[in-house]
C-alpha cells in the first residue's frame, strides 16, 4: 500500500514538472514552483526543497490545497526537511483552511522529533484548528505516548474541548488506549466531562468494549450514574451488549464521594 502511494505521489509530483514547462504569466510561474516545493516535501525530496528556495520561492508558499512544506513535511515524517525549512524562515504557527497548523500534523502521526523541533520554534501547543481540535486531542487519539508526554510538559491544556465537546481522554478512551488514559488522568484530566450528547469517556469505553479503558475509570471514580442521550448509563449499556466482564468491573467499583 505504501509504496502504491509513494509511486502516485512521483507521479503527481512528475505532472506538476511537466506542466510547468508550458508558457505561462509570472504568477502562474510562481504558483507553479510554489506547487512543486510543496509535493518535494511531501515525497521527501529534500535536494528538490531545497533547490527551491535556492531560487527564491517562498518557504511558506501554499499549494492548491493551501498547505505548505512545512506542513507536508511534518505530516509526512520528513524530518530533514522541517529542518531546512525552518532554517529558511518557514512558519510553524501557518494555518491550512481547516486551521490545522504543522504541529498538529506531526502529533497526530507521532513524528516525536518533529514535534519537538517545532516546539522549540515556539509552535503553539495549545492552537486549535477551526473545530477545537489540538495537538494533544490528535496525539491522544492515535496512542502516541511519547508525544502526549512532551505535549503536557510543555503545559497543553489536558481538558480542551473541541467543536463536539470532546477532550483528548475521550478520544483516547473511545479507541481504548489504556496507557493514553492512564497517562491523562495522571496529568488531571477529568474523568466525568461529557460531551455535546452527554457521553463520558467511561460511557464511550464501555460503548466501544474496551475493557482495560473501563477498568482504568471505573477505580478512578468515572460516574457510574451518568446516562447517555439515549437514558443508559454504563452498566446498563454494558448489560445490554452482554459484556460480562464490563458488567463485573462496573458492579465492583468502589463507591466515590
Amino acid at each position: 500500500m505504501k509504496h502504491l502511494q509513494k509511486t502516485a505521489l512521483w507521479l503527481c509530483y512528475a505532472t506538476v514538472l511537466v506542466s510547468s514547462a508550458g508558457a505561462m504569466t509570472p504568477l502562474q510561474a510562481a504558483d507553479n514552483r510554489a506547487e512543486e516545493m510543496v509535493t518535494a516535501a511531501e515525497i521527501g525530496l529534500i535536494e528538490d526543497v531545497r533547490k527551491s528556495l535556492e531560487a527564491g520561492v517562498d518557504p511558506n508558499a501554499r499549494n492548491e490545497s493551501g498547505w505548505t512544506a512545512l506542513m507536508q513535511a511534518s505530516y509526512n515524517g520528513h524530518t530533514e526537511i522541517v529542518k531546512l525549512l525552518i532554517s529558511r524562515g518557514a512558519d510553524v504557527a501557518v494555518k491550512e483552511d481547516a486551521g490545522w497548523e504543522a504541529l498538529m500534523l506531526a502529533a497526530q502521526f507521532g513524528h516525536l522529533e518533529i514535534v519537538r523541533i517545532l516546539i522549540r520554534q515556539k509552535a503553539d501547543v495549545n492552537a486549535v484548528s477551526r473545530n477545537g481540535s489540538t495537538a494533544l486531542m490528535f496525539a491522544a487519539g492515535n496512542a502516541h505516548f511519547e508525544v502526549v508526554r512532551v505535549l503536557l510538559k510543555q503545559n497543553a491544556l489536558v481538558d480542551a474541548k473541541d467543536y463536539l465537546g470532546r477532550t483528548a481522554l475521550l478520544f483516547a478512551a473511545s479507541e481504548g488506549h489504556v496507557r493514553i488514559v492512564k497517562q491523562l488522568i495522571a496529568a488531571g484530566a477529568l474523568t466525568r466531562f461529557p460531551d455535546q450528547e452527554g457521553n463520558t469517556p467511561l460511557l464511550i469505553a464501555v460503548r466501544g468494549g474496551h475493557e482495560g479503558v473501563v477498568r482504568v475509570l471505573a477505580s478512578d471514580c468515572a460516574d457510574l450514574e451518568t446516562a447517555d442521550a439515549s437514558g443508559k448509563t454504563a452498566l446498563q449499556i454494558a448489560e445490554e451488549k452482554q459484556l460480562k466482564r464490563i458488567v463485573q468491573i462496573l458492579q465492583n467499583a468502589p463507591a466515590c464521594q
